[in-house]
């Protein structure tokens, strides 16, 4: 049988050869390669050998270095790596539009979704989850198109509450994430009525500005 010669060492192109892997299926003997970029890169004997692999795939990647990618900007390639199943790919390092450095991969860069730093990237999601909800400047549209009495009011008219100290009945509303209260009054027909034109002078205008009104 003849005897293994070991490639451990040897360089071919940019790849120096650090370790030797288990055969694949055909008995082709795999290597562990180190790159120049710092990346790694599992090639065979016959590949090495004929230049077939000379590099970790680095050489296909362009220069993104001064390219913006949705917040981010990039300031050039990094020694860090990201694990792709049994490979790593690079990873460049960038400043978000809020100045923190972040590092991402090609293919992140280029997704919408993920072109910021992870704190940007928390509150975008948010942002996201709030509009899909419905939310527009903290105020839920179909909650002021939908006028009916949630299940805890007890005067049948939404936004007027029964103060049982009092007897009074308080008219409030609550818009882009704020408790506006116009008044206590004798009667729930007062109240309701000022609970009406606050829903007017607020919401009206608003639904206008967004184009919701038909």
């Amino acid at each position: 049988m003849r005897e293994c010669t070991s490639l451990i060492g040897e360089r071919f192109g940019k790849l120096t050869v650090v370790g030797q892997l288990e055969s694949d299926k055909s008995g082709n003997r795999k290597w562990l390669c180190r790159c120049e970029c710092g990346g790694e890169h599992i090639a065979t004997t016959g590949n090495l050998r004929s230049g077939r692999s000379t590099n970790c795939g680095c050489k296909k990647s362009p220069d993104l270095t001064g390219k913006v990618f949705g917040r981010l900007t990039v300031l050039g390639r990094s020694d860090k790596r990201n694990p792709r199943g049994s490979r790593t790919t690079p990873m460049w390092e960038c400043r978000c539009e809020c100045g923190a450095i972040t590092y991402k991969a090609t293919d992140t860069l280029k997704n919408k979704d993920e072109s910021m730093c992870q704190a940007c990237q928390g509150a975008y999601a948010s942002q996201n989850a709030r509009l899909s909800a419905g939310y527009v400047d903290g105020t839920q549209i179909s909650r002021i198109i939908n006028m009916k009495p949630t299940a805890a009011n007890s005067t049948g008219v939404r936004g007027v509450q029964l103060d049982k100290k009092t007897g009074r009945y308080r008219a409030r509303l609550k818009f882009k994430g704020k408790l506006l209260n116009f008044g206590s009054y004798k009667t729930l027909e007062e109240a309701a009525e000022a609970r009406r034109a606050a829903e007017l002078e607020y919401f009206g205008t608003f639904l206008e500005d967004i184009g919701r009104v038909e």
